[in-house]
């Protein structure tokens, strides 16, 4: 975010609403991780459907937090670049840690702000409009009070009924908070109504003790019980600051190795959103969200498929909220675009829901009031994406195991 002064914390977070409140810490311990059904010898994956799977029947859950933590007896503690394993009923563990020396010594402090597998299943569906999209909102955004002048708006961390009340969009759907991940329905061919959003998972169901309160990363459809890491993509926080000896990255390899770099992604979104104006704060474009198609070539590097443009390796990303006040509508990227970049150099925004994710939906449905006018005004940020599906073929039985032996090869995600 910029670095513009704090106006206070948002809770009723509704058209045109801005309040106060304060988080309370709560004494106790951790939550147990309970395996998921599912993800075990087999490979057992999503079937898709227009139906939303919930999220205790989703294998393999991990998240990274905006304050990176590990798992303690009792609560959390600050771990930079640890991911944490979540059950679906409020049970966690601790995931991979990208701490050095995966990671150069000189970024040992850096925040993970983005997560992936190289294979994300249901990646191509997603794009068909077939799979459901998550999403988590940022904790922050820049607001705008009356006569546009800018400081900065808050969300709650969680949703519970009956206060504080749930995040409404301006569409009239009401999601979830920062602390929690949201989605969108796919239409499946139309069997589901186009631009339906709604709460997915609420911060009991991430991590029981203490709740979340800022979900900045997110990948699903991994290994079980959560002790093998799936996580081999990652973005830290700021990309720009990434580039010792070489270009910043945006995109790292679990390994530390770069995957892609900060002008391929400054490319396809000045593509799409025009030049960055010299307005805003300088290095102010950051990759915040991540999934990734990696089908051509080794899977550390990011290679087009020299048969045509679009069948090659691909990522679906969003980047931070960048706040221009000269703008008549106060943002250069709200933050809530989604794009698509195939290793070609190809981009386009992310088509779902039965509309464009571009940066007039984000400003239509994910503000709070209307720009230019007396009056609080401001757009939320999407930090954490990823896709679902209606429900998840089981773990197979003790009775199909032997069978399974004898074909079982290793799964590779689509």
């Amino acid at each position: 975010m910029t670095g513009i002064t704090r106006l206070g914390w948002t809770t009723a977070v509704g058209v045109g609403t801005f309040a106060t409140f304060a988080l309370v810490g709560a004494a106790g311990a951790t939550l147990p991780y309970t395996p998921v059904g599912g993800g075990g010898f087999g490979e057992p994956g999503p079937v898709l459907g227009p139906g939303l799977i919930t999220p205790d029947k989703v294998f393999g859950k991990e998240y990274s937090a905006d304050v990176d933590h590990e798992i303690t007896a009792v609560g959390t503690a600050p771990d930079p670049k640890q991911i944490v394993a979540w059950d679906g009923i409020g049970g966690v563990l601790n995931g991979q840690d990208f701490s050095p020396p995966v990671f150069p010594t000189v970024l040992v402090d850096f925040e993970i702000d983005a997560i992936a597998n190289h294979g994300d299943y249901l990646f191509n569906a997603l794009i068909e409009d077939d799979a459901h999209l998550l999403f988590s909102l940022d904790e922050e955004f820049v607001a705008y009070g009356p006569g546009m002048i800018p400081g900065f708006g808050f969300i709650p961390p969680g949703a519970p009924s009956p206060a504080p009340p749930p995040v409404v969009l301006a569409n009239g759907n009401m999601v979830g908070g920062s602390g929690e991940i949201s989605y969108e329905l796919a239409t499946f061919g139309g069997a589901n109504p186009a631009d339906t959003q709604g709460r997915w998972a609420d911060q009991a169901e991430i991590n029981g003790m203490p709740l979340p309160r800022d979900i900045d990363g997110l990948e699903v459809w991994g290994p079980e019980p959560g002790t093998t890491a799936d996580v081999d993509k990652l973005s830290l926080r700021l990309d720009a600051a990434t580039g010792f000896g070489g270009a910043p990255v945006s995109v790292f390899n679990g390994d530390g190795t770069a995957y892609i770099t900060l002008p391929e992604i400054e490319a396809v979104v000045t593509s799409l959103l025009g030049d960055i104006p010299t307005s805003v704060e300088p290095d102010a474009l950051n990759l915040d969200a991540l999934m990734v198609r990696d089908i051509v070539g080794e899977d550390t590097s990011f290679d087009r498929d020299p048969t045509g443009p679009g069948l090659g390796d691909a990522i679906i990303f969003s980047i931070d909220q960048i706040a221009d006040p000269t703008d008549p509508d106060g943002y250069y990227a709200t933050g809530s675009e989604i794009f698509v970049l195939d290793a070609g150099g190809f981009g386009s925004f992310l088509t779902h829901g039965g509309h464009a994710w571009d940066h007039a939906y984000a400003l239509s449905t994910f503000s709070i009031g209307m720009p230019g006018g007396n009056q609080n005004y401001g757009v939320f940020d999407i930090d954490a994406i990823e896709a679902v599906s209606e429900f998840a073929v089981p773990e197979p039985t003790t009775a199909t195991l032997l069978a399974l032996l004898t074909c079982a090869t290793r799964r590779r995600k689509h």
